[in-house]
């Protein structure tokens, strides 16, 4: 959610070319798309973990199990959502370099970054309603 709600906005008010936008965009989801797949994963599994140890302990294991999902919820969601604009943010980064410096209409990154955010705000979401329904499960 920072990234949506901290990040971008600030690229947005702080750069004036399109190259420029497309790079902070680029850097930053290299290292977004390092980190936040595995940490989904591992936070996954470790629900599902713990699903099955209450499962084998005759105890209400049902709810985590959906927080697994809801969590796991996002890898579709960015498949699905995300990756065209992904796509179409990274060629057009490839396309105003090969322009110049400057790197073509600022209006269009601006617009395409901003859906990025939305949906990426969207997508941060499933952890957050995972985590959720996991701590009610926890405190069940």
């Amino acid at each position: 959610m920072t990234l949506s709600t901290i990040a971008v906005p600030v690229f947005l008010e702080t750069t004036s070319s399109p190259s420029q936008l497309y790079h902070q965009f680029i850097r930053t989801y290299n290292y977004g798309h390092r980190v936040m797949p595995a940490m989904a994963v591992a936070t996954c599994t470790l629900y599902g973990f713990a699903a099955y140890r209450r499962r084998m302990m005759s105890k209400s294991w049902q709810a985590l199990l959906l927080a697994a999902a809801v969590t796991i919820t996002m890898v579709p969601f960015t498949w699905i959502f995300m990756v065209p604009t992904n796509n179409t943010l990274f060629r057009l980064r490839a396309e105003s370099e090969a322009l110049s410096a400057y790197g073509g209409d600022l209006g269009e990154a601006q617009v395409l970054l901003g859906k990025w955010s939305w949906l990426h705000l969207v997508r941060s979401c499933f952890p957050l309603a995972g985590a959720v329904v996991g701590m009610f499960a926890v405190f069940d």
